[in-house]
Order: structure tokens, then sequence, then C-alpha cells
């Protein structure tokens, strides 16, 4: 998929009209989620500093284990784009470049006024989708597993929300020029960054008009009143034009989260146990409709309800412990640095992964994936499958780094290896010393 991205740049950056002038897709389409990342961590920080200053603790805003496991989801969403975005970047462009109705000027402010409002416009009706259709929820419902409210969770993005949302936006292919259509989703995805927070309660007149923190936090809800309400990207027009808009209540306290909670740090769960639960009702219809009305309509459907099911059957949840796993200074010590260390190699990655081979490339983001999903064992105190987990990837990263020793700077091969081999050092002692007190436990009891 690198190459076909490579293509596509290549391709969009080619004389089309015949007339020897420049299409509008000479210009390059910079990353600016990317480029922005610097700036929403910094931003992140500045969240947590005003939290402290304003509750005296962080207690009940923000959890160290449930923002990583955000940030997580939101490095499976830019590695899976990296595999993915050119394909669909291509066919939007060939729809443009053979089938446009109308080209609407490059340099008229008026073509970036419809594309900003035909993205977000757009974006209404795939966000609504994803939440009225079962099968589609399973891949938006990781946006929603955190039971926090805060920056980190804007993060949590699903790797596979591309393959739905991409068909949404191929009607703009007969007026929008692609380029266009690139930037303007990824800016109407940075908007929606900010608005994922507490601290912020009203903005005025804007709330007549703009998604705000006070709307969206009522989208996050798992109370009756906020299921399946404010669906809007930028704009909150589209939820009061088609009857899906709903104002926070002060007196009733928002509870995050899914209704349902699946109570997991592990973000490759989080992606697919959905799944498994829309594949057990399937099997315990007993019609081929039904079987069929649980993929297609809500997820609250039951057999003798309508489309989306009945909002009286969804569980009235109140205040509810958040799912929290204590764990030793040393673990979180651990947890911190690898993460920190995978991230700077993530970042490094999504900087330079079209000048990499596409086995490279696949490679590097199987070993961040798999890195991730260990490490949310640890986080999760799976004290075996965790300390095993981590012995075989960092004994893997050894073994690699020594194949690659000659294209890795001396400094920071010895880094890496000393590290790794530190961290087996870590769980191979930590092993030994459950399996010991274990025995010792199992001796106890016999006696």
């Amino acid at each position: 998929m690198a190459e076909v991205i490579a293509e596509f740049r290549k391709l969009i950056n080619q004389y089309h009209n015949g007339t020897g002038t420049p299409l509008r897709e000479d210009f390059s389409q910079p990353d600016y989620f990317v480029q922005a990342i610097p700036y929403l961590l910094t931003f992140v920080v500045l969240e947590i500093v005003v939290m402290w200053i304003k509750h005296g603790s962080l207690r009940g805003g923000w959890s160290m284990a449930d923002s990583l496991t955000s940030f997580s989801h939101g490095i499976y969403f830019l590695a899976h784009g990296m595999l993915t975005q050119g394909m669909f970047s291509y066919v939007y462009t060939k729809i443009y470049e053979n089938y446009k109705i109308y080209e609407l000027p490059w340099s008229s402010p008026f073509t970036w006024y419809v594309a900003a409002i035909s993205v977000d416009f757009c974006y209404y009706w795939i966000h609504r989708a994803c939440h009225e259709v079962n099968i589609f929820w399973a891949k938006h419902q990781v946006h929603h597993s955190s039971d926090y409210y805060n920056l980190t969770t804007a993060l949590r993005l699903s790797a596979f929300q591309i393959w739905l949302a991409w068909p949404f936006y191929l009607p703009m292919a007969f007026f929008v020029p692609p380029s266009i259509l690139l930037i303007h989703k990824q800016f109407n995805l940075l908007y929606q960054f900010w608005i994922h927070t507490e601290l912020i309660d009203s903005l005025g007149p804007l709330e007549y008009v703009l998604n705000t923190p006070k709307h969206h936090r009522v989208h996050h809800g798992s109370n009756r009143y906020c299921i399946d309400k404010n669906f809007g990207g930028v704009l909150i027009i589209w939820d009061r034009m088609f009857n899906t808009f709903a104002e926070e209540r002060d007196q009733e306290k928002i509870v995050y989260g899914l209704v349902e909670e699946v109570n997991s740090f592990n973000p490759f769960w989080l992606h697919f146990f959905h799944y498994t639960r829309i594949w057990t009702r399937v099997q315990n219809q007993k019609s081929p409709s039904d079987k069929l009305s649980v993929l297609l309509k809500g997820p609250a459907w039951r057999r003798g309800k309508p489309r989306l099911g009945e909002i009286e059957d969804v569980p009235v949840v109140q205040n509810r412990p958040r799912f929290h796993v204590k764990l030793p200074t040393w673990k979180n010590l651990y947890v911190g640095s690898h993460y920190l260390c995978t991230f700077l190699g993530f970042h490094y990655l999504t900087i330079n992964y079209l000048n990499l081979a596409q086995t490279s490339v696949i490679f590097s983001v199987a070993y961040v994936i798999s890195t991730l999903t260990s490490l949310s064992l640890v986080l999760e105190d799976r004290k075996y499958i965790a300390a095993l987990a981590e012995i075989a990837r960092c004994g893997a990263t050894l073994l690699f780094i020594s194949f690659a020793k000659s294209s890795i700077n001396t400094l920071l091969f010895h880094f890496i290896y000393n590290a790794f081999s530190l961290s087996i050092g870590i769980w191979v002692v930590y092993l030994h010393d459950v399996l010991r007190k274990d025995a010792l436990l199992c001796t106890n009891k016999k006696t």
C-alpha cells in the first residue's frame, strides 16, 4: 500500500487538463494530523495541569492506563491509514478525473467553504450510521470505550473507521478536488480534538451553531437521554435539522463509556470484542431475516422491536466505578518508558514511511501493534501472560536489531540492546518470584 500512496502523490501532481496549466492537485497535501501531534500532546499536558489546579488531584478526570489506551488506539488508527489511505484516495481521484460534473475553481473561497460544509455534512451521516447500524457500531464503539472524558479520549479512534467513511465522501468527487477533500477531512478531525474535555462549560451563542464540549459530552454519555444524540463534527446544526440533538442536563451527571462495559486496556481486544458479541447474537437467531437484522439494525435492536430498539430497554446507567487496576510503581514506570520509546519510533515512521519498502512498513506496523498489545497486558496486571509476552517481545527486538546492527547508529544500538536486555532480566526475575509465591501458596493450602 505504501507504493499505492506514493503513486497517488505522483498522480495528483500531473497535468490533466491538456492546456499546459497545472491542475489544482499540483499543490502538495501536508499531513496536518501528524504535524499537529506535538501540539495535541501539549494541550493534553495543559489539561492535566488545569485539572490538578482546579480539583487538587486527577482522581475522576484522568488515568494513566486509560490515556495510554487512548494513545494506543490513535496509533492503531494512523498505522492502518498508512496501509490503506492511498487506495481510497486513488478511487476518489479517479472518479474526480473521469466523472466530475462541475470543476469548482481552486482559487475561489467558495470552493473551500463548499468543501468544509460538505465534509461536515458527510461526517454527520457517517457518524450517525456508525451508531444506528450494528456492524458499523462494531468499528466505532472503540471511540466510546473510555469511561473518562478528556483530550486523550479524542485520540481513541478505530483503525477500521476509514473502511466505512470513504464511501460517504465519494459523491463529493463529482465537484470537489481530491486535495481539498483530504485537507478538509484533516481539519474536520482536528477540530474535534478540543471538544473532548470537561473543563469548558458553555460558549454562549456559539452553542447554537458549533459542536462544542457541552454538546459532545452528551454524545459520549451512557445515560438514556444521551444515546444516539449529537452526531455533528464541526457544526451542530445537522443534529438540530435532523432531530438528533440533545441538550446537556445540569441536574443529571453524565456517565461516560459504553452502556455495557468491557473493562479492558487492551487496544486489540477493544477493536474486536463487539464482533464476538454480534456473532453470538447472530448464532442465537432462528430466521435469516433476524440474523440480518442483528447486523444491519441498531445495536439495541431485538426481535419485535423498532429498528433502533426501545430506549426503555437501555439499562439505566447511574454512577459506576471506573475500570482501574492498581499497579506497583515499577510497572507504571516500565510501561511509561517503553510506551515513550514506541511512540517516538512510530512518530519517526509516520514521517518517513513513504520512503520505506512496503515490507518494512508492514513489519514496523505489526511490531508496534504487538508492542501496544503486550504493554496493555502489563496495565491489566496479567501476571504470567504479561511477563511471557514481554520476554518474547523484548527478545524479538534484540534479535532484530542484532541482524540490523550495521544500519543502526552505534549509540542507539547499544541503548536499545541494553534497555531491552535489562527488561528481559526484570521479567525473568519477576516471573520466578510469582511462581515461587504461587507454589508457596499452594503448599500452604494443602497443609
